[in-house]
């Protein structure tokens, strides 16, 4: 049986008072540094039931602490990140600030987030999930602070970026440089993360969306659409963090041999930013202690935001543990 793992709660914390999944037991942030490097502020949050087996969750680039936010369509009671049975961590990725004499890496988020759980006085975790850009993170932890998990899930998310993949973020990196320049950040952002889009979703979809109507409809609805998407984010996104945090993505690498936690992958079909083929690749590296699960779906890599149904049933086998109340 998991137990609950005991941690530091602020001394004005009344712990009757957490009967919601609302409750916010911690939302702090703290100095962290590398060795030899300046301290850089690492933003965390830790709510749901305090008595509950912890669970880290980490989203994409575009994510942050509130878990409650970027997982919506799996969070909540009854559903895979169910806060009235786990004690659930989210964290703000770092881009250090203003400081570009700092690399960002996975390893670095993954050595932060080690970090957090020191501030907590959590020694180890029932799990960690993490989607794309967290999965990413999510292996580097196991590789470097393997003994501090239970089990990772990794959802779409590999050892390495492929080199094609590369390719179309370093023309996105430029695109950001290029708004930068000429004094166009904000639409460089937008023009970026519309590019970004064409890839997590399949081909196969915008066609089947986009194409029903004549060829003058097609590219204004094509055009509204990405202009939307790429408004929404860049409302919220700068492209200083967009450079450095696409960049983690290229440089990502970990020696899978140093992963001995147990490791569930989830890939999808339609999936052309993370393949099947990646992740079994993956799978066959990491060997008996993994286990690969294939999931069907038309949204490609955005899956997991866009299938509930399906990755809150397989949250539920994963994540399955008796908690106390």
């Amino acid at each position: 049986m998991n137990q609950a793992v005991a941690f530091r709660l602020p001394e004005t914390f009344n712990p009757h008072s957490a009967t919601t999944p609302d409750t916010v037991l911690v939302d702090e942030s703290m100095a962290w540094s590398m060795p030899g490097q300046a301290p850089v502020r690492v933003q965390f949050r830790l709510h749901g039931n305090p008595h509950g087996p912890v669970v880290i969750a980490l989203g994409g680039i575009s994510a942050n602490r509130q878990v409650q936010c970027w997982w919506r369509s799996l969070y909540g009671r009854g559903l895979g990140l169910d806060p009235d049975r786990f004690c659930i961590i989210g964290m703000d990725w770092l881009d250090h600030g203003g400081d570009p004499g700092i690399g960002i890496t996975t390893t670095v988020q993954a050595h932060a987030l080690a970090g957090v759980l020191d501030e907590l006085g959590i020694a180890r975790v029932h799990a960690l999930l993490g989607a794309s850009y967290g999965a990413m993170v999510g292996l580097a932890f196991a590789a470097d602070h393997g003994d501090r998990l239970e089990r990772l899930i990794a959802i779409s998310g590999a050892d390495r970026a492929r080199p094609s993949i590369m390719a179309l973020r370093h023309v996105q990196r430029e695109i950001l440089r290029l708004g930068q320049d000429a004094g166009q950040a904000g639409r460089a952002v937008a023009l970026a993360r519309a590019l970004a889009m064409t890839t997590y979703r399949p081909t196969r979809l915008f066609d089947e969306r986009f194409g029903q109507a004549g060829a003058e409809q097609s590219l204004a609805s094509i055009s509204a659409y990405l202009g939307h998407v790429g408004k929404c984010f860049s409302d919220n996104f700068d492209s200083d963090r967009y450079l450095r945090l696409s960049e983690s993505l290229d440089r990502h690498q970990v020696d899978v041999d140093r992963i001995t936690c147990p490791v569930d992958l989830v890939s999808v079909d339609s999936d052309h930013l993370v393949t099947p083929d990646e992740m079994e690749a993956l799978a066959s590296r990491l060997g008996q202690h993994c286990r690969l699960h294939h999931l069907e779906s038309a949204y490609g890599h955005d899956a997991f935001l866009k299938e509930p149904e399906a990755f809150n049933a397989l949250l539920g086998c994963l994540l399955d543990v008796e908690v106390r109340s």
